[in-house]
C-alpha cells in the first residue's frame, strides 16, 4: 500500500490543506489552570461576602466605615507639645519649658512687650498723733513749810495777818522747794512784809540770782511783788537771801 494512503487511515495530517487544527497538550494544561483559578476566586468570594455583609449589619447607623490602610500611607506625625503656663498658651518648639519664678511679671515672658515694674509698697497710714505738752498748774508754798530749809539765822514767827498764820523772819537764807508740771516762762509772786526799803535776791536751782528792790510801810501789812522767770519742770529750789544786808520777811511763794 502506498505511504500516503496509510497516513489518511490514521488521521488527517495537520499540515494538509482543509484539516481542522488539533490543540496541543500544553494548551490544555493552561486551560485547566485558568479554570481552577476562577473556581478558587468564586469560592473565596462566597466566603468573604457573607462576613462583610454581617459586619455592615452590626455597624451602628451613621458610623463611618474605617478606611483600609494602604501600604503607601506614611506614619502620622507626632503631636506637638503645648506648654502649660499661667499666661497665653504657646506652642512648644521642642525644648524644655523654662520654669517661671514666683511673682514674675507675665509681660516679661511675652516677646515685644516691656516688663512693667511692680509699684513700690505703699507705706502704711499712721494716724497723726500730735503730742500735746503737759498742762501747767500754778503751785504755791508757805515760807514756813516744813519742807523748806532755813539757814543763816532765819526763823519762823507767828503772823495773824499772814496766810497760814506765820512767816519767816530774820532771813539770812530761805530755800523753798516746789514741784512744777511743765517748764516755761512763769510768773513768780512773792508775798512779804517790810517797813522801809530792803533788797531781796532770788536764785532758781543755783542760777544767777535776780535782785529786787522792795519797800513797805509796816510789819503787819502783807505786800506782794511779781517778776517773770524761766522755770524748769519738776522739783525746783528757790533761794531767798540778801548778801548786802537784812532781807524782808517772807510769807508765801507762788509760781503761775
Amino acid at each position: 500500500m502506498p505511504t500516503e494512503a496509510v497516513s489518511n487511515v490514521v488521521g488527517p495530517n495537520p499540515r494538509l490543506p482543509g484539516g481542522a487544527p488539533q490543540p496541543s497538550r500544553s494548551t490544555r494544561v493552561w486551560q485547566l489552570t485558568g479554570i481552577s483559578t476562577l473556581a478558587g476566586a468564586i469560592a473565596l468570594t462566597a466566603i468573604a461576602v457573607p462576613s462583610l455583609v454581617a459586619t455592615d449589619e452590626q455597624r451602628p447607623e451613621g458610623a463611618a466605615v474605617p478606611a483600609a490602610p494602604t501600604a503607601s500611607a506614611a506614619p502620622s506625625a507626632a503631636p506637638s507639645v503645648i506648654a502649660s503656663s499661667p499666661g497665653p498658651t504657646r506652642q512648644s518648639t521642642g525644648t524644655a519649658a523654662e520654669p517661671r519664678a514666683p511673682g514674675r511679671d507675665l509681660a516679661a515672658s511675652q516677646p515685644g512687650r516691656q516688663a512693667t515694674p511692680a509699684p513700690p509698697p505703699r507705706p502704711s497710714a499712721t494716724p497723726d498723733r500730735t503730742t500735746k505738752p503737759p498742762s501747767f498748774s500754778p503751785v504755791s508754798v508757805e515760807a514756813e513749810d516744813p519742807g523748806n530749809v532755813l539757814s543763816e539765822g532765819a526763823g519762823i514767827a507767828t503772823c495773824p495777818t499772814c496766810e497760814g498764820g506765820a512767816r519767816v523772819r530774820y532771813v539770812g537764807r530761805l530755800t523753798a522747794n516746789l514741784t512744777t508740771t511743765a517748764a516755761g516762762s512763769r510768773t513768780v509772786t512773792v508775798t512779804y512784809q517790810l517797813k522801809g526799803d530792803r533788797s531781796l535776791m532770788i536764785s532758781i536751782n543755783g542760777a544767777v540770782p535776780t535782785v529786787h528792790r522792795l519797800t513797805g510801810t509796816d510789819w503787819s501789812t502783807p505786800r506782794t511783788f511779781r517778776y517773770t522767770a524761766d522755770v524748769p519742770a519738776g522739783r525746783i529750789s528757790m533761794a531767798f537771801y540778801n548778801d548786802t544786808g537784812p532781807a524782808p520777811d517772807i510769807d508765801k511763794i507762788t509760781i503761775s
